[in-house]
């Protein structure tokens, strides 16, 4: 048998390299793809014509809110109603925040005192919604709801949304995920969260005008936040990217796939919404 000379032995590897390199160049340029779409659907909302634009941000999301309860700023009405603004508003400040402090790989739950916090925001909110349900269907409440109470109460739930999501994202998608590296360490840091709702409701109901385009955008993208990223993390265990991520870069290509469904749902529902209400369906 004839012996193997080095330049076949480095042949296989050099085919390797060429194959790599043509499947690369083959590749879709993900992240131009997914930065264009979304700045098309984002110039779309901001200056296609025929409604104000706080109105196009109440018919996108007319089908996944209630819209019910409404809050105003400076004039202008809120495309979420209470309870949902105080929820997606601060799912995003909170998403953002936790960004802020380092806790972009977190993947540990915070620690009993403060996981129990979290699941008492949610527990409160329901209790209010409960009551605020009750006196909507005529039936004896226990005291009398008010939006300054549905946002508030939506506010803890929206930080513990928040957490949650974050978790379950970094748990299933990341390689990177620091398991030991809780998303609250302390109460400080949830403390944090909270003086930053608590300045956002302030400006609501301290009817400051100048901050009602920054909230809005804030609880819009805040709900469609949350519809998107469950998008995401589904399009992205299909596509085989679990426990693969290090960069979020990588995600591009889900994270483009993911627009779709997302518009989809929000798109049909709230033509249905409008198309029930038409008909008299609903009111």
């Amino acid at each position: 048998m004839s012996e193997r000379t080095p330049d076949d032995i480095a042949r296989p590897a050099r085919e390797h390299i060429v194959i790599g390199k043509t499947v690369e160049q083959r590749q879709l340029p993900w992240g131009a793809i997914f930065l264009g779409s979304f700045g098309a659907l984002l110039l779309a909302l901001l200056f296609s014509p025929g409604m104000p634009l706080e109105w196009k941000m109440y018919a996108v999301v007319h089908g996944i809110c209630a819209q019910q309860h409404n809050i105003f700023v400076g004039g202008l009405q809120f495309p979420l109603c209470a309870r949902n603004s105080g929820i997606y508003l601060s799912f995003m400040l909170t998403f953002l925040y936790l960004y802020a402090i380092g806790r972009g790989r977190a993947g540990k739950i915070p620690p009993w005192h403060i996981s129990l916090t979290l699941l008492a925001f949610v527990g409160i909110m329901a209790i209010d919604g409960f009551n605020s349900l009750l006196l909507d269907l005529g039936l004896p409440n226990w005291y009398t709801p008010d939006n300054f109470l549905r946002t508030l109460t939506g506010m803890g739930m929206g930080i513990t949304i928040a957490t949650a999501l974050h978790l379950v994202l970094n748990n299933t998608l990341r390689q990177n995920v620091d398991p030991q590296q809780p998303i609250f360490a302390s109460w400080w840091e949830l403390i944090g969260i909270i003086a930053i709702d608590l300045l956002a409701l302030a400006a609501i109901y301290g009817n400051l005008g100048i901050t009602f385009w920054p909230l809005a955008f804030l609880a819009f993208f805040g709900i469609l936040g949350v519809l998107y990223l469950v998008s995401l993390l589904l399009t992205s265990l299909f596509m085989g990217y679990e426990g693969k991520v290090i960069s979020l870069r990588q995600l591009a290509a889900p994270a483009t796939i993911a627009l779709i469904p997302t518009l989809l749902i929000a798109g049909v529902m709230s033509w249905l919404r409008f198309w029930m209400e038409s008909m008299g369906l609903i009111l």
